[in-house]
């Protein structure tokens, strides 16, 4: 049997995917596991902690497992237009046209695309310029706030897909916010459809109105590096090759595993993330230490921190993220210093801070890890520990972390594409993603031992009720910090 035949599920019924908050996915802590009622409510710091035969899957685990789920929906039947917008992208390049790009990565477009990045291909030009948009164009777009009416007359070539804050999604009807009542799909030549609902989020804890575990990064990260990986490969077998951005050494020789220009990669690539998001499973042991740590310094009164080096990054995505967490505060990199909501970043010793990295040793992670180390706090890394398969000589931040997640995926990309001088395709801002989020969803379980309590989770601010919600959820933070 092939490996993508063993992968096969029956596709998501659109009942599953876009139920109503009450009841999404059925994912009921206390009612559809029997045992598990007693287990929430023993006293803090006893039983759950090694969870048992008779206790239900952890929340982070059947968060991964709903997303790849989806992720195979969209893989079973979305692969010819996935394809069709390889073909697209790589003819636009050939043609010298400019290939715009504003598409979901989760609270960002640029989640994984920012400055030096492995394994990017010189391809789209972020954003969208109107003005300079031209007939043989082609725009990546499924965020945007205006009609695309005239861009489609002026000849650029469009591909679209639904995303929560949009009306493409389902559901569109609990929309409000003007800015979210745009439509993409009537312009669009090529549609990738993901079942994508206007909640954005697939898991939902009894307690909390607002569903918690978005989706849309991860599966415009997945759409995203499908469509690029064999866009690259059309263009070097039609003899075009591009400069990949990054500090992987040039590649050369016999020894590199160069791919096939003939055969497809998307599916190979998509095989590649979902074992590794599997693998997260593996560490779930590391992952509770994180929720552990998380705990203990809201219990404190400390704050929970989500580093990344630039802001669009694991940074944003804590901050007042629909189906996230109130009770994380991004911090980031801006004019040369830590900056959080708040201002100038400040912490104590009381504070967690977790590093989303995409490499091990970069110099400007390891001088802010210094930082935190001297502020007195505890630290959590998530991301790659190698380079190429290798772990780095001298410091790195996982090696000097009180705790590292990450295991499964490498700093560079996946792909060694004849005449390219680094593989392309990278699977570590994914799987950020989705060690970021199980982890949320253990800090959701964690509290639920300790306190009895659900942290605060917002909705979308787009939907009805949603920024009023979101008020609630600030009110909730500062009254118990959580």
């Amino acid at each position: 049997m092939k490996r993508r035949d063993a992968f096969r599920l029956i596709p998501l019924s659109l009942a599953g995917v876009t139920g109503m908050a009450a009841k999404l996915f059925s994912d009921d802590l206390r009612y559809n596991y029997p045992g598990v009622d007693a287990a929430l409510h023993e006293k803090p710091g006893e039983g759950m902690h090694v969870p048992g035969p008779e206790l239900p899957i952890p929340l982070a685990i059947r968060y991964t497992q709903k997303v790849r789920d989806m992720l195979l929906w969209i893989r079973e039947t979305q692969s010819e237009n996935l394809l069709e917008a390889s073909y697209a992208i790589a003819r636009t390049v050939m043609k010298s046209g400019t290939c715009w790009y504003n598409w979901d990565t989760g609270h960002s477009t640029t989640f994984d695309l920012f400055p030096e990045r492995n394994g990017v291909p010189n391809i789209f030009t972020i954003g969208y310029d109107p003005k300079k948009s031209k007939k043989g164009d082609l725009f990546l777009v499924n965020i945007w706030g205006e009609s695309l009416e005239e861009q489609k007359k002026k000849g650029v070539l469009i591909i679209g897909a639904p995303v929560p804050w949009g009306s493409d999604a389902r559901n569109s009807h609990l929309i409000v916010r003007e800015g979210a009542k745009t439509r993409i799909r009537p312009y669009a030549d090529i549609w990738i459809d993901n079942t994508m609902d206007t909640l954005g989020a697939i898991m939902h804890v009894p307690g909390m109105p607002a569903p918690i575990g978005p989706a849309s990064g991860i599966i415009g990260m997945t759409t995203f590096w499908m469509m690029v990986g064999d866009a690259c490969r059309i263009l070097a077998r039609d003899g075009k090759s591009l400069d990949v951005s990054g500090d992987e050494p040039p590649l050369s020789g016999n020894a590199v595993e160069w791919i096939s220009l003939n055969n497809p990669v998307m599916d190979d690539y998509f095989e590649q993330l979902v074992l590794q998001i599997e693998m997260i499973g593996a560490e779930l042991g590391t992952i509770h230490d994180i929720a552990a740590m998380a705990v203990d310094s809201v219990l404190k009164g400390g704050k929970v921190y989500v580093y990344s080096r630039y802001e669009n990054s694991l940074s944003v995505e804590a901050n007042t993220r629909r189906g996230g967490l109130a009770l994380t505060q991004g911090i980031h990199m801006k004019d040369g210093r830590l900056v959080s909501p708040d201002g100038d970043f400040k912490g104590t010793s009381n504070d967690l801070v977790i590093m989303g990295i995409f490499e091990p040793d970069d110099e400007v992670d390891l001088r802010n890890l210094d930082t935190f180390r001297s502020c007195g706090m505890k630290v959590a890394s998530m991301g790659p520990m190698t380079r190429d398969i290798k772990i780095p000589e001298g410091r790195t931040v996982p090696k000097e972390a009180d705790v590292h997640v990450g295991r499964m995926c490498d700093t560079y990309g996946l792909y060694a594409v004849p005449g390219f001088k680094r593989k392309i395709c990278p699977t570590s801002g994914p799987l950020l993603n989705q060690i970021f989020w199980a982890t949320c969803m253990e800090i959701v379980e964690e509290m639920l031992r300790r306190t009895g309590d659900v942290p605060g989770v917002f909705f979308s601010a787009a939907i009805r009720g949603g920024t009023e919600h979101m008020h609630r959820m600030h009110e909730l933070y500062r009254e118990r910090g959580y």
